[in-house]
C-alpha cells in the first residue's frame, strides 16, 4: 500500500511540476548537463559500444588536466594535430587528425573495468584506439601507453559531492546539449499552460447556466475517466517493455541515447520525491491514464458527442497494449501523451471556437512546445506528429453529416496547415542534429518501407487474432464497424484522413504489428489514437439514432457502459496477462536481490556487492537476441543504487572470489540459448557460452538465492521448453572479533 501511495504521489507531482521546474529542472540542467558525444563521422567507427552502461569510478580532475597536458606535448612534437579531448564522466574520447589524410583518428580512455576490450590495459586504466591511429600517428600512440602503462593514476569513486568534469574541448564546440533545451521547454509549457487555461476560464464564465452544468458534468467524466485507467495501470506489476529499459539513475543522467524531455521530467520528481521504482513506475503510468483523458477530449474536439468520448476512453484504458506499456518503463509512454495532447491543442487553432488572433496562437505555441518535448522524448515518433496538421483541415469530422463548413473555413485552414508545417520541420531539424546524429541509429531501409505498406492494413488482423492480442480484438473490430458507419453517413474526410494518418503513423518508421509484439507497439505512438476516432464515428452514429438529446445522460447509459466494461476487459485479459522471458527474468531476480537486501540488514545491504552476469549484446555486429534480460539497463539499478553491476569479460579472467566482498552471479537464459533457434547470431552465441561456462565454474561454490524456470515466451523461438535461471552468491566469511578463539 505504501508503494502504491508513492506511485500515487508521483501523479500527483506531475501535475504540479511545472510550477516545480523554475527553481529546480532549469538549474539542474543548466548546473551539470551531459555532454553529448559528436556525430561520429563517415570515417570513424561509433565508441559507444566499447564501456559499460555504468561505472562508480572516474578520472580525477588533476590526471584528466595531466593527460590533456601530455596529448599536447605530442601535438607541438607529431604531425598529427590534437583535435579535442572531451570527458564524460569515466570515459575520455581523444580525436587527432593528419594533414592531408581525411577524417579523424580517435581513442577512449577510462578506468579499466569500464572498458569492454581495450586495445592496451595498465594498472588502473585502459583504452581502445582505432587502427588509423597507430599508422598515422604512431607517436601518440606511445605516448598514450605510456600515460595508461603507468601505476600512479588513482581513481576517484564518484561521489554526491564530486563536480564531474565535463568536456575539455580544443577548439571546438560541442553545441547546445538538449537537455537544456526540453527543460525550457516544460517551462514554456507552464506558461503557456497557465495562460491557455486563464482563456478558457475566462470564456466559460460567460457561458448560460444550461452550458456550465453541461460542462462540469463532462469533467467529471473525465476524472472518472483518468481514474479508472489509473486503477487499471497500478493493479499490473511493474516491469519492462524491451529486454532493457532504465529510468533515471538515483545520481547523474544516466544514458539518454534519444532524448531529453523524460530525462528532465524524472529529474524533476526525483529532486522532491525518494526516486525509488515505485515512483519511477508511478510517473509512466499517470502519463499513460493521462493519455486516457486526452483521447476523450480529442472525439469531442472533432465533433463527437460525451457517449463517443467515453467509449474511446474505455478502450484505451483497458487497451492491452496501452496498459502494459504504461506499466513499464518505456519512455514511448510520455510521447505519446505529450504528442496528444499537441493534437488537441491543434484542433483547438483549427476550430471555429476562437475570434482573435491570441485565442488561435495560445494553443497554437503550446501545441509546438508538446511537439518539440515529445519528439525529444522519442525521435521516431516525429513522423507521426504530421498527421497532426492535416485533422485540422477537416470540419467537426464527427459532427453532424453533412454539415457545412463556415464560410473562410478552407483558407482558415490551408494557412493553419502552412504554420503547422513550418513548426514541424524545423523541430524535425533541430532533432535530427541533436538528436538523430549522435544517436548513430540506422534508418529504415526501402525494403522496410516496402514490407511494412505491403501490410499496412493486413497488420491489423494479425496483431488483433495473433496470440496475446496486443490491440483488443473488441477495438479492431469497433474500428471496423464505425469506418463503415462513417462510409454510410458520407464522412469521407473522416475516412480519408484515418487512412492516410495510419499509413503515416508506420510507413515512415519501416516498422508495423505482425512481430516484436508489445516490444513492437511502442513505437506507434499515436496508432490507437487513429483507430479511437474511428471507433468513436460508429458510437457517435449509434448514440444519434438511440439516444438523440447528447445533453442528458440516463440510466441505459450505464447498463451499456457497464457491458462495455465487460466485453473490454474479457478481450484485453490475454494480453493483461501476458509475460515474455525478459519480464520473468527481471521479476525473478528483482525479487532475489531484494531478499537478500533484507537479510543482509539496512546498514550491510548490496553496497559491497558485484553482480556479474554475461551481456546479451556482445558486439560482434550480429543482430540482437532481443530475448533475454540485461540487469544492468533495467531499473535493477535503481532499486539498488549501490550495487555494482559487471559483465562476465570476454577476453579476460573473472577476479579470484577470495578478493571479492560479497559477489553474485546471475545466470540468466542467455545461457540455455540452442543454437538452431539463433541461426542469425553465431558468433554471439559462441561468446556467450563461453563466458557462462567460465563463470559458471568461477561460481561453482555459491550459494543458489534463486533457481526457478522461467516462461519461454519471447519475441523469438529460442529454447524448446522454459529455460532456468539462477541467482548466485558468495560472502567472505565474518571475521573473528578481537579476543574471540
Amino acid at each position: 500500500m505504501c508503494s502504491q501511495s508513492r506511485a500515487f504521489g508521483s501523479g500527483v507531482v506531475l501535475i504540479w511540476l511545472w510550477v516545480f521546474f523554475a527553481s529546480v529542472t532549469v538549474s539542474e540542467a543548466h548546473a551539470a548537463p551531459p555532454t553529448p558525444a559528436p556525430p561520429p563521422q563517415a570515417d570513424q567507427p561509433s565508441a559507444a559500444s566499447d564501456f559499460t552502461e555504468t561505472c562508480e569510478q572516474a578520472l580525477p580532475k588533476a590526471e584528466v588536466d595531466a593527460l590533456v597536458e601530455a596529448m599536447r606535448e605530442v601535438d607541438r612534437a607529431s604531425p598529427c594535430a590534437l583535435e579535442r579531448v572531451d570527458t564524460q564522466l569515466h570515459r575520455t574520447d581523444i580525436a587527432w587528425a593528419r594533414e592531408g589524410v581525411d577524417g579523424e583518428f580517435g581513442a577512449r580512455l577510462g578506468p579499466k573495468a569500464c572498458v569492454l576490450e581495450p586495445t592496451h590495459r595498465g594498472t588502473d586504466l585502459a583504452y581502445t584506439a582505432d587502427p588509423e591511429l597507430g599508422e598515422r600517428c604512431p607517436a601518440v600512440v606511445d605516448r598514450l601507453r605510456a600515460f595508461v602503462g603507468e601505476p600512479v593514476e588513482h581513481l576517484a569513486v564518484v561521489v554526491e559531492a564530486q563536480a564531474v568534469e565535463y568536456s575539455s574541448a580544443v577548439d571546438e564546440d560541442p553545441g547546445e546539449a538538449p537537455w537544456s533545451v526540453a527543460a525550457l521547454a516544460w517551462l514554456a509549457a507552464l506558461g503557456l499552460s497557465v495562460a491557455v487555461a486563464v482563456d478558457h476560464r475566462r470564456r466559460s464564465q460567460l457561458a448560460d447556466a444550461d452550458a456550465r452544468a453541461q460542462a462540469r458534468a463532462w469533467r467529471i467524466a473525465l476524472g472518472l475517466g483518468f481514474v479508472f485507467a489509473l486503477a487499471v495501470r497500478l493493479a499490473l506489476p511493474a516491469t519492462l517493455a524491451n529486454w532493457y529499459g532504465a529510468f533515471l539513475p538515483a545520481q547523474g543522467w544516466g544514458d539518454q541515447r534519444f532524448g531529453a524531455s523524460s530525462a528532465v521530467l524524472q529529474a524533476a520528481v526525483r529532486a522532491v520525491l525518494p526516486w525509488t521504482p515505485s515512483v519511477a513506475f508511478g510517473l509512466v503510468r499517470v502519463a499513460g491514464s493521462l493519455a486516457v483523458v486526452l483521447v476523450m477530449i480529442l472525439v469531442r474536439r472533432l465533433g463527437g458527442g460525451p457517449r463517443a468520448a467515453c467509449v474511446a476512453g474505455v478502450l484505451l484504458a483497458l487497451s492491452p497494449a496501452a496498459a502494459r506499456l504504461s506499466a513499464s518503463s518505456s519512455e514511448h509512454v510520455l510521447a505519446g501523451t505529450l504528442a496528444l495532447g499537441a493534437w488537441v491543442c491543434w484542433l483547438r487553432v483549427c476550430s471555429d471556437e476562437p475570434e482573435t488572433l491570441r485565442e488561435r496562437a495560445l494553443p497554437g505555441a503550446l501545441a509546438g512546445v508538446l511537439m518539440l518535448l515529445a519528439v525529444l522524448a522519442r525521435v521516431d515518433c516525429w513522423p507521426q506528429l504530421s498527421l497532426i496538421g492535416l485533422w485540422g483541415l477537416a470540419h467537426r469530422p464527427l459532427g453532424e453529416p453533412g454539415a457545412a463548413a463556415p464560410r473562410g473555413r478552407w483558407r482558415a485552414a490551408a494557412g493553419s496547415l502552412l504554420a503547422f508545417a513550418l513548426i514541424w520541420s524545423l523541430i524535425g531539424a533541430y532533432a535530427y542534429r541533436a538528436v538523430v546524429l549522435p544517436s548513430d541509429h540506422p534508418p529504415p531501409s526501402l525494403a522496410d518501407w516496402r514490407m511494412t505498406a505491403g501490410v499496412l492494413f493486413e497488420q491489423l488482423w494479425i496483431a488483433a487474432t495473433a496470440d496475446p492480442a496486443w490491440l483488443s480484438p473488441l477495438t479492431a473490430a469497433l474500428a471496423a464497424l464505425g469506418c463503415a458507419a462513417a462510409l454510410v453517413e458520407r464522412r469521407f474526410a473522416l475516412v480519408g484522413l484515418a487512412l492516410v494518418s495510419w499509413a503515416l503513423v508506420f510507413v515512415p518508421l519501416g516498422r508495423n504489428l505482425t512481430h516484436d509484439g508489445l516490444t513492437g507497439t511502442r513505437y506507434f505512438v499515436l496508432a490507437w489514437p487513429v483507430l479511437l476516432v474511428l471507433v468513436a464515428a460508429g458510437a457517435q452514429a449509434v448514440a444519434t439514432r438511440l439516444v438523440p438529446d447528447e445533453a442528458r445522460w440516463r440510466w441505459p447509459d450505464a447498463l451499456a457502459g457497464a457491458a462495455l466494461l465487460a466485453l473490454a476487459g474479457f478481450a484485453a485479459r490475454p494480453g493483461l496477462t501476458h509475460e515474455y522471458t525478459f519480464q520473468a527474468e527481471y521479476r525473478a531476480l528483482a525479487e532475489g536481490l531484494a531478499a537478500l537486501e533484507r537479510e543482509r540488514g539496512e546498514d550491510r545491504g548490496l553496497g559491497d556487492c558485484t553482480l556479474y552476469y554475461v551481456a546479451p549484446r556482445q558486439h560482434t555486429g550480429e543482430v540482437d537476441f532481443d530475448c533475454c534480460l540485461d540487469p544492468e539497463r533495467t531499473p535493477l539499478a535503481l532499486a539498488s543504487p549501490s550495487l555494482r553491476f559487471r559483465r562476465v569479460p570476454k577476453n579476460d579472467e573473472l577476479p579470484r572470489l577470495e578478493e571479492e566482498t560479497c559477489a553474485l552471479y546471475y545466470r540468466g537464459t542467455l545461457c540455455e540459448i540452442l543454437t538452431e533457434h539463433a541461426p542469425r547470431t553465431q558468433r554471439a552465441l559462441a561468446q556467450i557460452r563461453e563466458q557462462c561456462a567460465r563463470a559458471d565454474a568461477w561460481m561453482e561454490g555459491g550459494e543458489a538465492l534463486v533457481s526457478t524456470p522461467v516462461t519461454r515466451h519471447s519475441l523469438n523461438e529460442r529454447w524448446a521448453e522454459d529455460p532456468v535461471i539462477e541467482l548466485r552468491y558468495w560472502s567472505q566469511p565474518p571475521q573473528p572479533e578481537p579476543g574471540d578463539h
